[in-house]
């Protein structure tokens, strides 16, 4: 297929209306941001990036003061084939899809060039490099569907042009299908099937459109904009502005009038089109130009200096039972990890009922306890609604009896376990995964019989506001846990008092922790569904729990403890957990194949506890003239790259593109001797290179071997050397998108 005629031009844009995309496109913002409507989702394009549009998108666009976009347009010959549709989820970009985006943009800017600066073979130039540009849509954007199961009828068209006309006006769809002489039905069907946003939803997303250029480019009151835009009153305005935006209506307006700031006129952007794209190019085409510039830190560390001294983050296994064997052992010799939930605690018992006495047998939970123990671990006793709620499906025993069985059970614990009263006790008391929003009387009744153990723990959905910091009140004796799993001390007879608080079951019965993990999940899922961010979908999950813990490190200065569940095999964090998510997030697969998360794990727990550096991509820790710096890519660039922040926050940060590798150079001062420096990387380039292991990760069932061959090649890419060290030394880290570095400086030597 031949293309007859391209058109290119160099725009600012500020807002452009709901409409139907006629032919493809290509936007390429070089200066400022853009913010799109597209078929009814919502993207974001910052500078550096490329978005492409097919033929029947519908969108809107709101570009930011200083925006400067690149757009190409083809125009099809009318008697040849059309275009296919391509897939692409989001803007390309120098993280995005690198390889692709590079090809692209350098093909696109040439393009430009040619066609605004034609010299001599310009046109052959033209030709050339829009059929290449066609090639690599082909090659790198993977086709959807043909265009004729894609076409925009008549009478969708229509409907479109009528809602954006009369978007004021009180819209239904009764009078919509009464306006077009049609069934209602038939009309909500065919609007959805072939724009992929419903009526309702679209007529939502004109009227949000324009109450945004209203109160951004106006001072008329919210009630006024909200009437003059079709929204029955000002509450379901601002709800629905809520939603959409994530802020008010009037914090919209504060936020946009702070950040009004100088016009690019278009005399402004025609002469400086030269100087926008220079950073662009990576040929010759302009003399001095350079590729994007990477984010870079360089600091120096006096080594001398402690900022504060990290607390130990204590970290809860959560483990199937019948895997304990295999991965006890190697979890806490290799990661550190000490403590080891024990739950389902009544399923473990045998009890029986007979002539009025209750007798409990323990042989099932006895060999769960023997298994962590022999592993030098700890048990951690987690008692749950759920276990009451298997009390009361065993025959033939009462409500009542339920406090004799914790009894015994201590009773037991404590003739055959030296150790059992430093183990770890916590009560879960809500019904958490039931939407029943009630205490379980019953459980909290028998919290009384464990109290005098050290380590006794109630779990609280928020901390009840008398409870303190473990090292201000040691002289109490109850730990409480909250959904955050930060830790605090309370009185006993307080922490009794407070679970019968009515916020707390308001809080269980709204599902806040459900929904909080599903929509975490759902995120999860988005991301792979991109059959290019798929493959990194661990190494994404590893590089959060890096940031988290950085996180909650750093809040060590502020005495705050944490004690985080970690799923060893998929086995659920909480009851209300979903098991997909806990899948996720695992050290290691079911059948024993060591995951990103797994060597995440390893860099965290070996860091030392004096930390004498940290920023946001990086921690340095020193123990007597040794040290360990854990780096990962920034958190705000891998938060603004899933897309899981507020558009509050977005607006303030999208104007700066940010490259693929982030740059941290560190003085450390002051250093002498002989060390060994080891350094292990996690990267997207090194999965890349695990082409051997896409066979065995489609495979249903691996052997041993499968699965001691996977461990051998899944696993960070590390590099030895020797250094000899006067006074200083400058160390080198480059962290990739999502990617991880470890590095030990190991003093052999004086």
């Amino acid at each position: 297929m031949r293309i007859n005629k391209i058109t290119t031009a160099m725009e600012r844009i500020e807002e452009v209306d709901f409409r139907l995309v006629n032919q493809l496109q290509i936007l390429f913002v070089v200066k400022g941001y853009l913010e799109m409507m597209h078929n009814g989702s919502s993207v974001f394009i910052r500078t550096g990036e490329i978005f492409l549009l097919n033929k029947g998108d519908i969108i809107h666009l709101v570009g930011s003061r200083e925006n400067a976009t690149l757009i190409l347009k083809f125009e099809e010959n009318t008697y040849q084939e059309e275009l296919p549709l391509f897939q692409l989820s989001r803007p390309l970009s120098p993280v995005y899809r690198k390889d692709a985006y590079e090809q692209i943009k350098n093909c696109f800017v040439s393009l430009y060039i040619e066609a605004n600066y034609p010299a001599e073979g310009s046109e052959y130039m033209i030709e050339g490099n829009m059929n290449r540009l066609i090639g690599l849509f082909y090659r790198n954007l993977k086709k959807k569907v043909e265009l004729e199961s894609h076409v925009i009828s008549d009478k969708v068209k229509e409907m479109v042009s009528y809602i954006n006309h009369y978007y004021e006006q009180e819209l239904s769809l009764d009078k919509l299908a009464a306006h077009f002489f049609s069934s209602k039905y038939y009309l909500a069907h065919e609007f959805k099937n072939q724009l992929g946003i419903s009526i309702g939803q679209y007529i939502k997303e004109v009227r949000l459109f324009h109450s945004v250029r209203m109160l951004v480019n106006s001072n008329e009151k919210i009630v006024t904009i909200a009437l003059a835009n079709g929204f029955p009153n000002v509450r379901s305005f601002s709800e629905e502005f809520k939603k959409r935006y994530h802020v008010t209506p009037k914090k919209y307006r504060e936020l946009q009038q702070e950040g009004k700031g100088h016009h690019m006129d278009d005399d402004t952007l025609s002469e400086d089109v030269v100087s926008l794209l220079s950073p662009y190019m990576s040929v010759e085409e302009f003399s001095g130009a350079g590729p994007i510039q990477p984010t870079s830190y360089e600091v120096e560390v006096d080594v001398n200096k402690e900022i504060y001294r990290r607390n130990t983050l204590h970290s809860l296994l959560k483990i199937k039972p019948e895997h304990m064997g295999r991965h006890l052992s190697e979890i806490h010799h290799r990661i550190g990890i000490e403590w080891v939930a024990v739950t389902s605690i009544i399923k473990k018992l045998a009890i029986k009922q007979s002539g009025g006495e209750l007798h409990v047998f323990f042989d099932e939970l006895d060999r769960v306890l023997r298994q962590i123990l022999s592993a030098g671990m700890i048990p951690y006793i987690q008692l749950q609604t759920i276990d009451f709620d298997d009390w009361q499906q065993i025959e033939g025993v009462s409500v009542n009896g339920f406090p004799e069985v914790l009894v015994k059970l201590k009773y037991h614990l404590q003739q055959n376990y030296l150790s059992h009263d430093r183990w770890g006790y916590e009560f879960r008391c809500f019904y958490e995964f039931k939407n029943r929003g009630e205490l379980c009387s019953p459980l909290v009744k028998v919290i009384s019989i464990f109290q005098d153990y050290p380590n006794l723990v109630i779990h609280f959905p928020k901390h009840p506001e008398s409870a303190a910091q473990p090292k201000e009140k040691d002289n109490l004796k109850v730990y409480c846990i909250d959904d955050l799993t930060s830790i605090k001390k309370i009185s006993f007879d307080e922490a009794l008092i407070h679970l019968t608080d009515l916020t707390h079951i308001e809080t269980i019965s709204g599902n806040k922790n459900i929904k909080g993990q599903h929509f975490i999940l759902e995120n999860m899922l988005d991301f792979e569904k991109d059959d290019y961010l798929q493959k990194y979908a661990d190494l994404a999950q590893a590089n959060a729990g890096v940031l988290q813990y950085m996180r909650q490190a750093k809040q060590a200065e502020k005495e705050v403890f944490y004690f985080s569940p970690v799923s060893a095999d998929g086995e659920k964090l909480f009851e209300y957990f979903p098991e997909e998510l806990a899948n996720k997030i695992s050290l290691c697969t079911a059948d024993g194949r060591y995951k990103d998360n797994w060597y995440a794990n390893e860099f965290m727990k070996s860091l030392f506890e004096n930390v004498v550096f940290q920023n946001e991509a990086c921690i340095v820790t020193r123990q007597q003239e040794n040290y360990r710096i854990l780096a990962a890519y920034p958190e705000e660039e891998y938060q603004m790259f899933m897309n899981w922040v507020n558009k509050e926050w977005q607006h303030t940060k999208l104007k700066k593109t940010k490259s693929p590798s982030i740059y941290i150079k560190l003085d450390l001062l002051p250093i002498q001797g002989k060390y060994r420096l080891v350094k292990q990387e996690l990267t997207t380039d090194l999965i890349d290179q695990r082409v051997e292991l896409e066979e065995l990760k489609n495979s249903e069932k691996l052997s041993f071997e499968d699965i001691r061959y996977w461990n051998g090649i899944n696993r960070p890419r590390r590099h030895v050397e020797t250094v000899s060290i006067k006074g200083k030394h400058s160390l080198e880290v480059e962290v990739s998108f999502l990617g991880i570095v470890m590095v030990n400086l190991e003093k052999i030597q004086d």
